[in-house]
């Protein structure tokens, strides 16, 4: 998403520099702003940023769960639920760099709010189809409507974020979202099962609705983005860079996307129901917010980020490892919680090196890849475990996984002196392919 215009930003809480980054009033800048995660979390900005963005995507986490009880309770078989989740997904991965090349040409914040609305606008609807016994048929063409609301919501927030809090902290405001979004993902399943044990799939569809319309009215109190006049560009043709970044997100979603589809799988390994996989899914979530918590304490500095990734991943299939070894059902649950660990940091490094490289324009359209390539993988990946699993049993995918990661991690080693080569003079090069990037502040918060 294009950043305000070097003339304006027009925002409530707070008045614009000359970049169009939001900056706090005067009474506040004079104030002693406090370092690290403190400074961030007490920023006005940011706080009104947060809630409207745990808002928005916790109907995305929810339906997930909720479409699938939908689809049961309209046509009373799991499998159309599940199907009815799954076209919702890709629709949304696949519009997502549209949608997010539309927000990019008007106001951002006025954007999200349309789509929020129409999110539960959406969901209303579908709750009125399975009360009234709708042909299956509407309920997937709802699907896709779906789909086409919630694609923008991903990098739309994620673009905003520039001028929700100072260019000191951005970069720490990206590996808390990056938590956030593991949070949100934990909730929102949470919240269905004690909405379907209230009332169903109708209180369910109810209250995804409710919650999607109070994310668009809580967009009231956040910062404005208007779009900047630039030359259009199609953003994965002329920035190399941009390619490398979506290409390994993509393979982050393919790479865990077939582990965490396999954790209910492994189940009758142990001995175990389908449906304690939910609990075991559970603790794969607390892992991964673990981290998060980690990496919005001490965010990881933008240096030699290609050696950086090439660890992280080296110890993401290391982590992975002894949930595969796995001999027993309480083994399996321990290990879990730490196999997921390396999650939002390697979430929260690329999106972070991503703000630093699309500056000023195109910022809806250069996040939507980024976040519709790990959505997609994340689905294929899922696909790939469905297709293995029957020809070489449950407890086998997870080393597709490892060895993906190690391979990603292999690459990134003997890559990384050319990938984090030094600046030329009178350019800036970025992390991964050398490519000259915009002028953007990246000061980190941590020594």
């Amino acid at each position: 998403m294009e950043r305000a215009g070097d003339h304006r930003a027009n925002s409530r809480p707070a008045s614009a520099d000359s970049a169009g980054r939001a900056r706090a009033p005067d009474g506040e800048a004079a104030a002693a702003k406090p370092a690290g995660i403190g400074g961030l979390v007490s920023q006005r900005t940011w706080q009104r940023w947060t809630l409207s963005s745990f808002l928005a995507r916790l109907p995305i986490s929810m339906s997930l769960l909720g479409l699938v009880l939908a689809g049961q309770a309209a046509t009373g078989s799991l499998a159309t639920g599940a199907r009815l989740a799954g076209v919702t997904t890709f629709c949304a991965g696949v519009v997502s760099p549209v949608r997010g090349r539309l927000l990019d040409r008007a106001e951002l914040r006025g954007g999200l709010q349309r789509s929020c609305f129409l999110n539960g606008g959406l969901f209303t609807v579908f709750a009125l189809c399975v009360i009234f016994k709708i042909n299956v048929i509407v309920l997937y063409a709802l699907c896709a409507a779906l789909g086409y609301s919630i694609s923008g919501i991903w990098g739309g927030f994620r673009a905003l974020l520039v001028v929700a809090v100072g260019p000191d902290r951005l970069r720490r405001a990206h590996f808390v979202e990056s938590f956030m979004v593991e949070a949100s993902y934990g909730a929102g399943p949470l919240l269905v099962t004690i909405l379907a044990e209230l009332g169903g799939a109708v209180a369910v569809l109810l209250g995804i609705a409710t919650v999607a319309f109070l994310a668009g009215f809580s967009l009231i109190g956040v910062v404005r983005l208007h779009p900047r006049p630039t030359a259009r560009t199609h953003l994965l043709r002329s920035r190399k860079d941009i390619r490398v970044l979506v290409a390994l997100a993509f393979c982050l979603g393919f790479g865990f996307g077939t582990f965490e589809s396999n954790v209910t799988q492994r189940m009758a390994q142990y001995g175990l129901p389908a449906n304690v996989g939910g609990v075991f899914l559970l603790l794969l979530s607390i892992g991964s917010m673990i981290g998060g918590i980690c990496v919005s304490l001490r965010p990881v500095r933008r240096q030699r980020t290609a050696r950086k990734a090439s660890i992280l991943f080296a110890v993401f299939a290391l982590l992975m490892l002894p949930s595969a070894l796995a001999t027993s059902a309480g083994m399996y649950a321990g290990c879990l919680l730490f196999a997921s660990l390396m999650l939002v940091p390697i979430t929260g490094l690329g999106s972070s090196e991503l703000e630093a490289r699309i500056g000023e324009t195109q910022r809806a359209e250069a996040f939507s890849f980024f976040l519709a390539a790990t959505m997609i993988g994340g689905g294929l990946g899922g696909v790939l475990n469905g297709i293995l699993v029957v020809r070489l049993g449950a407890w086998a995918i997870p080393y597709f996984t490892i060895g993906l990661f190690s391979l990603l991690a292999v690459v990134l080693a003997v890559s990384a002196r050319r990938l984090d080569g030094r600046p030329t003079p009178g350019e800036v090069v970025t992390a991964v392919s050398g490519a000259p990037a915009p002028v953007h502040s990246d000061v980190t918060d941590c020594p």
